[in-house]
């Protein structure tokens, strides 16, 4: 069994332990995941882009300091002109954070301010989701623009900006969200380690659970 081989079983198992293990002997490990950002399967990519989250923030610190290498390349990807190469980058980098918020806190608005760009939307967006379940604090002041993609036309698009406000602490998009709550459209969200088919107004109630229950 090739490396790259022994990489997809163990994404394919969410086994992040043993895969963490085997960085630690093998470079080249990270090497494969960043390919795998690209992969045409969808659930495999998701997977690469947290496994990639959870190096980042157990190997900063060590003596290669690798960890902080895994950022400076998913935004390098990120300032590149070509969309083609961007494209993964964003909730790849957005589980970096997700993963040590403590330790990448300057990323978090990073990952944020490439909400304009259509191509992105979704990775932003789960990236928002993600960051705001540890740390909302650092991407508060993004929440007038995820309220604004509420209004996309694009069911991808509505729900995974429904999704990200509850995390985010968005009060002020109650209303809007119980709007979206007839919305039937069906999407796919990734949530612990597996794709689910939610609807846009499924993601929009659960929101406005979310901030029911903070704020009252």
């Amino acid at each position: 069994m090739t490396a790259k081989d022994k990489l997809k079983k163990l994404l394919d198992n969410k086994d992040f332990e043993k895969l963490s293990e085997l960085t630690d002997s093998s470079s080249s490990i990270i090497r494969s995941l960043f390919s795998l950002l690209y992969s045409t399967d969808d659930l495999t990519h998701w997977r690469a882009a947290e496994a990639l989250g959870m190096l980042a923030g157990r190997q900063v610190g060590s003596k290669s300091d690798s960890g902080r290498n895994i950022p400076r390349r998913l935004l390098w990807s990120l300032m590149e002109e070509s969309g083609a190469t961007a494209w993964p980058a964003p909730e790849a980098l957005g589980a970096v954070v997700a993963y040590r918020p403590s330790l990448f806190t300057d990323y978090a608005p990073i990952v944020l301010s490439f909400i304009d760009d259509p191509i992105l939307h979704r990775g932003v967006l789960w990236s928002a989701r993600k960051i705001a379940e540890k740390r909302p604090d650092l991407i508060r002041n993004f929440v007038p623009k995820v309220i604004e993609l509420l209004g996309s036309p694009d069911p991808t698009t509505r729900g995974h900006a429904a999704w990200a406000l509850g995390a985010m602490g968005a009060k002020e998009a109650v209303e809007r969200l119980k709007k979206l709550s007839v919305d039937s459209n069906k999407l796919y969200i990734y949530n612990n380690g597996e794709l689910q088919e939610k609807t846009v107004g499924e993601l929009a109630i659960n929101s406005v659970k979310e901030l029911q229950n903070r704020f009252g």
